[in-house]
């Protein structure tokens, strides 16, 4: 009964970060396509953005083009971090929907990879924000380290599962 309902709550689970992928997909070609468009701009119709730019300057905005430009690179760079974070865990999460072991080495480097996003995510929000709160930086550090951890025990668990269909 507990592996039927787990299989259940993992697919619906998967169902979820396959929407949360999908979201997140189409921010980041968005964002870059806004990218590719600010940075096109510059180039080829120079006058043109100069005296847009010089109306938002006069409005109040104090960024420079480049600041400007590497703050949404930086936000790509989140939203491509959260999206692969989610697709990875929505890989773990259809596997075991289908009814797989949860216990195998590919799960454990799934989780590695969600644990090295997280700490990307956390270090991108500090080049993009310009100040970020130590607290919320350690707070994505402490939650990578934990998924690393995790990720040891789940090689731990395939280890033992291991043993286990080798006796068998």
């Amino acid at each position: 009964m507990k592996e039927k309902t787990l299989k259940k709550s993992a697919h619906f689970i998967s169902i979820l970060l396959n929407i949360g992928c999908i979201i997140f997909g189409v921010f980041s070609v968005s964002l870059f396509a806004g990218i590719m468009v600010i940075v096109c701009a510059q180039l080829f119709t120079p006058g043109m953005f100069h005296k847009a730019w010089g109306t938002a300057i006069k409005a109040g905005q104090t960024f420079s083009f480049g600041q400007c430009v590497f703050f949404f690179i930086c936000c790509l760079g989140k939203f491509i971090c959260i999206f692969l974070a989610l697709y990875n865990a929505k890989r773990i999460f259809g596997c075991i929907g289908k009814g797989d072991s949860p216990f195998i080495a590919k799960t454990a480097i799934q989780i590695r990879k969600i644990a090295l996003y997280v700490l990307m995510f956390a270090v991108l929000s500090v080049l993009s924000v310009f100040k970020m709160a130590f607290s919320s930086f350690f707070m994505c550090a402490l939650f990578a380290l934990i998924l690393f951890c995790i990720s040891l025990i789940f090689d731990y668990g395939c280890e033992l599962q291991q043993e286990v269909d080798e006796t068998l």
